[in-house]
């Protein structure tokens, strides 16, 4: 599923980022990158990821980019510095 269709507060792990090469730099430098924990907080543009206990703003146009495989419950505790 793509990061934009994420339910807020379910935790995910990055899959695959489809972008260009500056898109997807930008993304590593703001922590999205594979095999990354993320939490949609906030549905919209931009939508607001959690991130290693950080928020970050992503315009919805990039997060469609970004293909997330969601967490199964036993696995995934999204715990303050485990990826979100």
């Amino acid at each position: 599923m793509r990061l934009d269709e994420l339910p807020p507060h379910v935790c995910a792990v990055v899959r695959q980022v489809d972008t260009d090469d500056e898109d997807t730099q930008r993304l590593k430098t703001l922590g999205v990158c594979l095999g990354r924990r993320v939490e949609l907080v906030r549905v919209g543009d931009p939508l607001i990821l959690k991130i290693f206990g950080s928020r970050l703003g992503l315009s919805a146009e990039l997060a469609a980019r970004v293909r997330v495989e969601v967490c199964q419950p036993d696995h995934c505790a999204m715990r303050e510095g485990e990826g979100a």
